[in-house]
């Protein structure tokens, strides 16, 4: 019914982008909530860990039990959790051929900070509920 299928899809470019969005607003958030209450300094804060972040997505690997891994962010119409069968995710989005993370950090902390007055909520947001979605 809902075969999963890994597929490059420009429409990833609008995924990623809102999902550093929110990383940036929960960042944000847990610099106000430790004190830090100057923006710029949050901002610079937000700046260097989303691109940092970014860069490592695009380009690193890691160790884990002696193999080489390689993060890989994907997005999914259907949740994968504990109870999911992973066979039954649909469409899962993998980056563009074109699309790096860090290329967008400067611009999504514009959109955050500049544009949106440190506020993410146009971007929807939700807590799974339903096991038959």
């Amino acid at each position: 019914m809902f075969e999963t299928k890994l597929i490059r899809d420009d429409a990833y470019e609008e995924m990623g982008s809102a999902y550093q969005c929110i990383q940036i607003n929960n960042l944000n958030g847990a610099l106000k909530d430790h004190g830090i209450s100057d923006a710029a300094v949050r901002r610079k804060i937000c700046e260097q860990f989303v691109f940092a972040m970014g860069n490592f997505h695009d380009q690193y690997w890691f160790e884990s039990e002696g193999q080489r891994v390689y993060p890989l962010l994907c997005f999914s119409p259907r949740l994968l959790n504990v109870y999911s069968d992973v066979n039954q995710l649909g469409d899962v989005f993998a980056p563009s051929d074109m699309f790096a993370y860090r290329e967008y950090a400067f611009g999504n902390n514009s959109w955050y900070f500049d544009d949106h007055n440190e506020d993410a909520s146009e971007i929807p947001l939700g807590v799974f509920e339903d096991e038959d979605q």
